[in-house]
């Protein structure tokens, strides 16, 4: 066995014999990304052990690429007006393991890569059981129990296995109310990144390079570093309100879209609180967004300008957030 077939007998467990021909002959976009997937996978025994499961669960039907649904994105192209939807389907996007709660995006020799973490999913469906309010009384220890999972996904030390170990099962009606913001939270963050695009903040071309995946181990600090867009915070904040103006042509749901947005800025400031605490920033280093409490903020003035007023909800919230940092 030569050298060549032993690097693409890593990749047999979870990919195809025509998905390694692609990740060893990449030619576009979407080669690309999924060679970021599968390159991921293969070296994250972890998310190996998952990936494995799901590929022999239906090997006849298998795909890596198919397994990483683009549903959020293709949502924000339907709700757009036509020219941003054109814009918008000129460019690679999809879902990956990222260490940035955010999304990213890459940039690459063959365009620019809009991706979003396949871990937020978890994140939040464990946040939404630890803050929402429920007609089922959940307990407290509870809701602690999965505000602990939910942080731990996103800091990379939590199993990815929910499909094989759900932690535990909950009233249909409770996983309900978790699971229906979620869609909207996901277009939200979709958004925001095709907003970059469509504002025109990738043509400067400013890049840094960071790690695609790491965990709190010192051995990830560096893997694979890849360059990605870097941008100002001001157009942070400007690409977090177009996310949700360029949603004009459908009201109702577009005003969805921004009660899950605020929802998912309180969750991620619960992580970057226990972030910050476990590895303090460097106090004059500029960081590459602004915080979730500023972008939350930012989309109640929003919501305020298109006519739905601040409600007392928000300030609850805010009180519920701080309350648990802390605790953290």
């Amino acid at each position: 066995m030569n050298e060549s077939e032993i690097a693409r007998y890593f990749f047999h467990p979870v990919c195809t014999e025509e998905e390694i021909d692609r990740i060893f002959n990449v030619q576009n976009a979407s080669d690309y990304l999924l060679k970021l997937r599968a390159e991921t996978i293969v070296d994250h025994m972890r998310l190996f052990r998952v990936y494995r499961n799901k590929a022999l669960a239906d090997p006849n039907n298998w795909s890596l690429e198919k397994s990483f649904q683009t549903t959020h994105f293709d949502r924000f192209i339907k709700h757009s007006s036509q020219s941003v939807a054109f814009d918008c389907s000129n460019v690679t996007y999809g879902n990956m393991f990222s260490n940035d709660p955010n999304g990213t995006i890459f940039a690459t020799e063959y365009g620019p890569i809009i991706t979003i973490s396949e871990a937020l999913t978890f994140f939040l469906k464990f946040a939404h059981l630890a803050l929402l309010d429920f007609d089922t009384v959940v307990p407290p220890h509870v809701r602690m129990n999965a505000l602990r999972i939910a942080i731990r996904v996103m800091l990379k030390t939590e199993a990815m296995d929910f499909l094989m170990d759900p932690r535990g099962i909950v009233p249909e009606s409770v996983g309900m109310a978790i699971y229906d913001p979620i869609p909207l939270q996901l277009e939200f963050i979709a958004g925001h990144e095709f907003a970059h695009h469509i504002l025109g903040h990738l043509d400067s071309g400013a890049t840094i390079k960071k790690p695609i995946f790491c965990t709190i181990s010192p051995s990830d600090k560096d893997y694979k570093p890849l360059p990605v867009f870097s941008q100002l915070q001001k157009k942070e904040l400007d690409a977090d309100r177009h996310a949700i103006l360029l949603l004009e042509k459908d009201k109702p749901h577009q005003a969805d879209v921004l009660d899950a947005a605020l929802l998912w800025f309180g969750c991620l400031e619960l992580y970057e609180a226990v972030s910050e605490f476990m590895c303090p920033s460097c106090p004059w280093a500029t960081s590459s967004h602004p915080t979730a409490r500023q972008r939350f903020e930012q989309l109640v003035t929003l919501s305020e300008s298109l006519g739905r007023g601040k409600t007392t909800l928000c300030e609850q919230f805010l009180q519920t957030i701080d309350g648990l940092k802390p605790i953290l």
